[in-house]
């Protein structure tokens, strides 16, 4: 059984892992389209919250309530068992890009 701070850091690592396996596909100035990582500002900004509370999730200084977990895994495009999973890092290829119009997926869950 694990403890909760064993949780907690679980439960922020793989948020760290969906977002920096996540992407934006933005146009740049000469009308390009480029392909940035998700930041911790723009995920904060879905949770309406400030980026050091994601720094502070990620890094199991704070817990996530179960009210986050469910619209992150929504945002995500996961179950929420996800969040939970010990070995998600060492045996799951998640990308996601969020274009304009649309969201593309590709993830083995």
């Amino acid at each position: 059984m694990r403890t909760d701070k064993e949780l907690d850091i679980q439960i922020g690592m793989n948020l760290r892992y969906l977002r920096t396996r996540t992407f934006k596909e933005k146009k740049n100035r000469f009308n390009k389209l480029v392909v940035k990582p998700l930041t911790q500002t723009d995920l904060a900004k879905y949770l309406c919250i400030t980026f050091q509370q994601i720094q502070k999730y990620e890094s199991a200084t704070n817990c996530l309530d179960a009210v986050k977990i469910y619209k992150l895994s929504k945002f995500f495009g996961v179950p929420l068992d996800f969040f939970f999973d010990e070995h998600l890092i060492s045996r799951q290829t998640y990308t996601k890009i969020f274009r304009e119009d649309n969201v593309q997926q590709q993830h083995n869950i």
